[in-house]
């Protein structure tokens, strides 16, 4: 028998937590479902959200109308990414798992949405040609173990952006660029 020590912090004994190897493979399992999550949106495959999601998950946004099951949540997605000429980035980059037991999970999650040049008159004119948007959000997802071993999220809550997280940045790369080539 062993445990997996996770350290956050850079002095190691100051912020230490010791899991089980049960655990210790829930926290990965969560991990790779943030991934994917993310690649899926990112290749506009909403097939593969159904490795991500639970048939009856729900997506509580905090609107009138929560996302109920896996064909509400494809459709949402797809409706929203699938006919856009928006690139988009999506990354789960903090992921606090807790409440772990042998089928259940808990997690808070940060994370940063970026889309990249989208015309003005697509999504409600909020993005501009040549220009760039990034979001931060929380999530707190639940999690259950499918009986074919797999982790999935049975219930979502969120996003929940995060003020004054969200900029603008229009060519910033390009105009440095052009800066260090003219000086």
């Amino acid at each position: 028998m062993f445990s997996l020590i996770l350290c956050g912090s850079l002095l190691p004994w100051a912020s230490c937590i010791l899991l089980s190897p049960r655990d210790a493979i829930t926290v990965a399992a969560i991990d790779q479902l943030g991934s994917l999550f993310s690649f899926s949106l990112d290749e506009k495959n909403f097939a593969a959200l159904a490795d991500v999601y639970t048939a009856n998950a729900i997506i509580d946004g905090g609107g009138p109308n929560p996302l109920r099951g896996l064909p509400a949540i494809q459709a949402f997605y797809r409706q929203t990414f699938s006919n856009s000429s928006l690139v988009t980035e999506h990354t789960v980059t903090t992921v606090y798992a807790y409440n772990f037991t042998a089928t259940t999970a808990k997690s808070k999650n940060y994370a940063d949405a970026f889309y990249f040049g989208k015309p003005a008159q697509e999504r409600g004119g909020f993005l501009f040609r040549n220009q760039s948007v990034v979001f931060r959000e929380r999530f707190d997802n639940e999690y259950v173990k499918e009986k074919n071993g797999a982790w999935k999220i049975s219930r979502q809550t969120g996003p929940k952006p995060i003020v004054g997280f969200c900029h603008i940045i229009r060519r910033i790369f390009v105009l440095t660029l052009f800066v260090i080539i003219v000086s």
